[in-house]
C-alpha cells in the first residue's frame, strides 16, 4: 500500500479516536466537563500519531506541506466533523 495512503488512514483512525475523548471530556462522561482540555487532548493525539507515522514513512514523506495535507488535514476534519456529531447525538 502508498505510503500516503496509510498515513491518512492512520490519522483518520486516530482522529475518529480523540473526537470520542474530546466527546468524553465535553459531556463530562469522566466526571468533569473541560472543553479546553478536550481541545488539548486532540492536539497531544495528533503529535504523538505525527511522529508514529513519521517512523513509519520515514523519508517517504518529507516537508510541511505534505504532512499538512496527507496528515494533519485528514485528523483536524474527522475530528472536527465527528466531535460535532457525537456532542449533537451521544
Amino acid at each position: 500500500m502508498d505510503t500516503t495512503i496509510k498515513v491518512t488512514a492512520i490519522h483518520i483512525v486516530f482522529g475518529l479516536i480523540a473526537a470520542l475523548l474530546s466527546t468524553a471530556l465535553t459531556l463530562g462522561w469522566f466526571g468533569f466537563k473541560n472543553d479546553v482540555f478536550a481541545l488539548f487532548i486532540a492536539v497531544i493525539i495528533l503529535y504523538f500519531v505525527g511522529q508514529f507515522s513519521q517512523k513509519l514513512a520515514g523519508d517517504e514523506i518529507s516537508g510541511f506541506s505534505q504532512w499538512l495535507w496527507d496528515g494533519i488535514s485528514p485528523f483536524f476534519f474527522t475530528w472536527v466533523i465527528s466531535f460535532t456529531l457525537f456532542v449533537m447525538y451521544l
